[in-house]
């Protein structure tokens, strides 16, 4: 098979790859769309690490890496596999390890995946993981109904934020950031209400929920929530909690992971099937993987919320010598 292999900082190469060899309760999944995970595709080809940029990630990454959000087709089982058969259509819920999804095809275990409608398409579930991840965070700011509730960070997570807040009963959300095209972007989704970070004045909120991490936007959030606030991007800086924080009692805390089960593959689903969460305004840019370096241009410079890739398509239309060259031009930018 046909994937993509990021080899060091601004490098990358089309590579041919071994199909994966189905281990006990794992799945083949042919994959018909991939999209970027902005922070995790701008760190490893700027030679950051995506936690702590201080460090270089060890390249050449794993093939495939850091592609995660794909969506496909089942085309095998393996042994002790009980909840998908081939020819399900999935989208994946979890980073696959070692290897990832800018490929043709990947493994993943049964609890990586989520079996999807009919009514779903590529395109709206291309992106589940990010939905699940952005969905657990807001559980951890409890019953929503009612609630005022402050989004900071326009980004793909914050798009998603702002409509899972209003679709769980939130009374009043208001979306933030200091980029006037994601701002006026949104706005013309018509997703909420959304201004400039520098707009909000004297507005309070009970709730925040910051999805860019740099300290300055937490800082910015907490200034303006009363009751609770959770960080879910990566966090970089350091934050200050104020002694007027601590006396109104305002609780802050970081995003914290959980497994996922049946129960939230029904939210997740509901969420886009019967409340009307409109997760296809990601997918802005489609690009070849020959064009992958500037795809992440396109994220670098906030001209794309996410840039997709068709696998099946991409790869083959490549071709051996294209994908070649294409990767080695890249190599020496």
């Amino acid at each position: 098979m046909k994937a993509l292999q990021i080899i060091g900082a601004g490098q990358f190469r089309i590579v041919d790859a071994d199909m994966p060899d189905l281990q006990d309760h794992q799945v083949l999944v042919e994959i018909q769309m991939v999209s970027t995970c902005p922070r995790w595709d701008i760190n490893m080809m700027a030679g950051r690490d995506m936690f702590n940029y201080a460090k270089a990630p060890e390249y050449p990454l794993p093939i495939g890496f850091p592609g995660h959000e794909m969506a496909g087709v089942v085309k095998a089982v393996g042994p002790g596999v009980y909840r998908f058969a081939v020819g399900d259509r999935v989208a994946a819920l979890e980073h696959i390890v070692p290897k990832g999804a800018y490929a043709e095809y990947a493994a993943y275990r049964e609890e990586e995946l989520i079996k999807l409608p009919d009514s779903i398409t590529f395109k709206q579930a291309v992106s589940f993981e990010l939905l699940k991840c952005v969905a657990i965070g807001i559980m951890q700011l409890g019953d929503l109904k009612g609630k005022s509730v402050l989004i900071s960070g326009l980004g793909p997570a914050g798009i998603l934020a702002v409509q899972v807040a209003r679709l769980w009963g939130a009374s009043h959300v208001v979306g933030i950031d200091v980029s006037e095209s994601r701002i006026q972007y949104v706005r013309n989704l018509g997703l909420g209400t959304v201004m400039h970070a520098n707009e909000l004045q004297d507005l309070r909120f009970e709730l925040g929920y910051d999805c860019v991490g740099a300290a300055s936007s937490v800082q910015n959030v907490l200034a303006h929530v009363n009751e609770h606030v959770v960080i879910f991007g990566v966090l970089h800086g350091d934050i200050t909690y104020p002694e007027a924080l601590w006396a109104r009692g305002t609780k802050l805390e970081s995003y914290k992971y959980r497994p996922v089960g049946p129960r939230d593959h029904q939210l997740l689903i509901d969420l886009v099937v019967n409340k009307g969460l409109n997760t296809e305004c990601l997918q802005t840019h489609h690009a070849s993987f020959a064009d992958y370096g500037q795809a992440i241009e396109l994220l670098n410079r906030q001209e794309a919320i996410k840039a997709f890739f068709f696998p099946q398509a991409d790869f083959q239309s490549l071709g051996d010598h294209l994908g070649q060259s294409a990767a080695e031009s890249n190599t020496s930018e």
